[in-house]
């Protein structure tokens, strides 16, 4: 797991990436969307605004990113290494999801703050009091040499 305090220190990290500039763009254009309806930027990344938990379930991804960012109020994620956990059920490569049970670390997050779970990492949702954007991002392009 990776959180950033604000979107100008996650883009002073990742900007000018295809990828994280694509992130960047959706959350910029998060005043301008519909809540609970789900968008794209290109063809490696979807995102929604949501005012409530948008994944009830330790969820796990194997080809995509799980990123919160809290546009305002606060937002109280629980992320854990998949190695850690118990599925609950089999990974489905349609949806790109698997559940899982176990212990995971609680993350409150402040409006303005970025989190990205990785691939190795399922994340929950467990308060949202105010508006996040739940983004989905590809892992193919740059990823995080440093983990």
């Amino acid at each position: 797991m990776l959180t950033y305090d604000s979107l100008a220190q996650f883009r002073a990290a990742h900007g000018g990436t295809k990828k994280w500039d694509r992130t960047l763009e959706a959350i910029a254009n998060a005043d301008a969307v519909a809540t609970d309806v789900t968008y794209s930027v290109g063809d490696s990344l979807t995102y929604r605004v949501v005012t409530g938990p948008d994944a009830a379930a330790l969820t796990g991804h194997r080809r995509y990113l799980a990123v919160r960012h809290v546009l305002d109020g606060e937002a109280r994620v629980a992320v854990a290494p998949v190695a850690e956990l118990t599925a609950t059920d089999a990974y489905s490569d349609l949806t790109d999801r698997q559940h899982f049970t176990g212990p995971a670390e609680e993350v409150t997050l402040p409006a303005g703050a970025v989190l990205v779970a990785e691939i190795d990492e399922a994340l929950r949702d467990v308060r949202v009091d105010g508006r996040v954007v739940t983004l989905r991002v590809s892992v193919e392009g740059a990823f995080f040499a440093n983990k």
